[in-house]
């Protein structure tokens, strides 16, 4: 995680972590391929309530999504706080964004590249520590 975000990871009870793997949990057992099948060919099924026997993965998704939200951004933002005031060492991240800062193209896509890709690296990260 320290090559991605430069960030150290706590021996036990890593909030970072915690959040990271119960999305992965999430997703892993939710969106399987035959579940996303049967949704994408009977999409009416998504107007279907969250309570009824079969629809787990209506009322797991929300959560998904926030937890995919928040595994991008917080280890970002924290990448962000520790370059501004100059606590981080070299990193992925760090290194991309003193990039950003120093050319005169366009910040916004490469920014959110920096951030998609560097979530995809640590989602990555916390598989091999699940193992």
């Amino acid at each position: 995680m320290s090559a991605v975000y430069s960030y150290e990871v706590a021996r036990r009870h890593d909030h970072m972590i915690e959040r990271v793997t119960m999305g992965i949990e999430i997703i892993t057992k939710e969106l399987r391929p035959e579940v996303a099948a049967v949704f994408s060919a009977f999409q009416t099924l998504l107007r279907l309530p969250a309570w009824l026997p079969g629809m787990r993965l209506k009322r797991v998704s929300p959560l998904a999504k926030e937890l995919a939200m928040e595994c991008m951004e917080n280890p970002f933002a924290y990448t962000e706080r520790g370059l501004a005031t100059g606590s981080i060492s070299s990193c992925m991240v760090a290194d991309h964004l003193l990039k950003l800062h120093d050319s005169d193209d366009n910040p916004s896509w490469y920014k959110k590249a920096v951030k998609e890709s560097a979530a995809t690296a640590f989602g990555a990260g916390v598989e091999t520590l699940l193992c």
